[in-house]
């Protein structure tokens, strides 16, 4: 499970050519702006970044759990992914969580005491075969979820960047209309323009 910093994506998708168009003014006064650092140094690219990486963090903490876990019962193992990986859980998930994580370690000693034994009952034999049967499911799981995760982020991520590269734009336009300018340009075409916006965008994307 991986994920892309925001900021360099948002530089690609607005390089290279004109950001913002401000309005026909005499003499056509042209600006640049920096792209990655309006995004990068903004609040936004902040907050943005922590929650791509929470998410990330979640998943994770649920695929490790799981696997040095795995005599736990699937059916608990799908409920820890659902209320582990939601955006903003209630104190009650929390607690379901801490149930499920106890149940899994306790469920997880009781296997490994039978598998231990040197002469263990019917009734323990039919537990180990359970705690098997647990074993293969869990582990049919965890190879769906790192699937399934991984398209997850991506999709946070796109919607992230789609969000990122309308209000970057927005926040130049805005100030290229405020200060005058006819066209502003991506620094990386015009390198030695005087006519540098980006600390007023970024000022305008912290208000975002």
């Amino acid at each position: 499970m991986n994920i892309e910093r925001l900021g360099w994506v948002v530089a690609a998708a607005l390089a290279g050519g004109v950001i913002a168009m401000g309005f026909k003014a005499p003499g056509d006064k042209v600006g640049v702006v920096d792209v990655a650092k309006v995004f990068g140094d903004s609040e936004y690219s902040k907050k943005q970044n922590e929650v791509l990486q929470a998410q990330l963090l979640a998943r994770k903490d649920v695929v490790q759990f799981v696997q040095a876990n795995r005599d736990m019962k699937p059916d608990e193992a799908e409920k820890l992914r659902t209320l582990s990986t939601k955006d903003s859980p209630t104190a009650a998930d929390k607690t379901e969580v801490d149930r499920i994580k106890n149940e899994a370690v306790n469920d997880e000693r009781k296997a490994r005491e039978l598998q231990t034994k040197d002469k263990p009952t019917p009734a323990e034999l039919t537990q180990i075969e359970e705690f098997t049967r647990r074993k293969d499911a869990t582990g049919q799981k965890l190879q769906e979820w790192q699937q399934a995760f991984n398209q997850e982020l991506q999709q946070q991520q796109d919607k992230m960047r789609a969000d990122a590269i309308t209000k970057v734009r927005q926040c130049i336009q805005q100030v290229a209309r405020d200060q005058g300018f006819s066209q502003v340009f991506s620094q990386d075409i015009m390198p030695y323009c005087a006519n540098d916006i980006t600390t007023d965008a970024t000022k305008a994307m912290n208000k975002k």
